[in-house]
């Protein structure tokens, strides 16, 4: 695993970087293995990357046609709810963009529950995986060429939170998460970190003083900040990315 930590005076300069990173990654991808799979983070940070993915000059250098979005995780509401993490990309980004409708995949939350939802999403990353993206022979896992993440207040990522039992899952591609102390107060859904570990890229967005101490006790003291905020526990195959603006 390699590191690169980049500081930035605002989330301007921040998503102008990590739109940047992202054209890169996906011309990549598919020049290695004719696919580009992303998985969206949600969250308030991320979107004014998105709203510049969907602009010139970046959405004329991403290969639409052969790239894959996802979600890390979503709340188990409809996808137009306001607390949708799909919802916002979706407005600002996706239906932005020529991207075919079937290479974008929600977390299917019309289910009859967030158990439900993540079975049903881990069955068709499964099977979307074993056709178009690469697979971890060792371990038969999806390889995600970029997953965005974010970092909360109290060190979680995606939907995984301090003292969930959902950090120790082994096997499971995607996991329903209990509900956090953090508002919103709903269930969750969320890729596991054997999935989000085996990603080629992993991106963290950081804006503010406060997420800016917690990424500073896991550059410090790797160790100690595993025991004490999920994030720290994101230790991908391949390269990560810490972009961080005040």
């Amino acid at each position: 695993m390699s590191v690169e930590t980049r500081y930035y005076p605002d989330i301007e300069q921040l998503s102008a970087a990590a739109a940047e990173l992202v054209c890169r990654k996906s011309v990549q991808a598919v020049d290695e293995h004719g696919s580009f799979t992303m998985a969206l983070s949600g969250g308030s940070t991320p979107s004014a990357l998105y709203e510049l993915l969907a602009q010139t000059p970046y959405s004329e250098r991403i290969p639409w046609e052969k790239t894959y979005l996802f979600w890390g995780d979503e709340r188990y509401v409809p996808t137009g709810h306001k607390d949708s993490n799909a919802a916002m990309a979706l407005k600002t980004f996706v239906k932005k963009v020529p991207i075919h409708p079937g290479h974008i995949c929600c977390i299917p939350t019309e289910t009859p529950s967030p158990e439900r939802a993540a079975e049903n999403y881990e069955q068709e990353l499964y099977r979307l995986f074993h056709v178009f993206a690469p697979v971890s022979k060792e371990r038969n896992i999806p390889v995600f060429d970029l997953i965005l993440l974010g970092m909360g207040p109290d060190g979680h990522t995606a939907s995984l939170f301090p003292d969930s039992p959902v950090l120790e899952e082994r096997e499971r591609w995607v996991s329903a998460a209990p509900i956090p102390r953090l508002k919103p107060p709903l269930p969750r859904i969320t890729l596991t970190f054997p999935v989000i570990n085996a990603a080629g890229s992993v991106l963290f967005l950081i804006s503010g003083a406060e997420k800016g101490r917690i990424l500073k006790s896991i550059l410090e003291d790797p160790q100690q900040a595993r025991r004490m905020y999920p994030a720290a526990r994101v230790q991908p195959s391949g390269e990560l990315f810490y972009f961080i603006s005040e």
